[in-house]
């Protein structure tokens, strides 16, 4: 059975990979990571394989590195929650 992953633990991975592990960084679930500079569209390739390490069963492809997907925390959530039903 899948498990889910918590908003929490999907802002320690983006503090981890764009901002030093800055666990303070004042992010939202819903703060557009692009539109606030946190993540250029590179970075959501690099998101994507972290998310993938850290999600058992998950498999991201190309298509879906968009930031209607992997944009947010909320987004990535729900996109994790699409792909692996949990």
């Amino acid at each position: 059975m899948p498990t889910a992953v918590t908003s929490e633990e999907l802002k320690a991975i983006v503090c981890e990979q764009f901002l030093d592990g800055d666990m303070n960084f004042p992010i939202e679930p819903e703060t557009n990571l692009l539109e606030e500079g946190i993540c250029d569209s590179l970075g959501l390739v690099r998101l994507a394989a972290e998310l993938e390490r850290h999600v058992p069963g998950l498999k991201v492809h190309d298509q879906d590195v968009t930031r209607d997907n992997l944009g947010s925390i909320a987004l990535m959530a729900e996109f994790i929650r699409r792909k692996t039903g949990a």
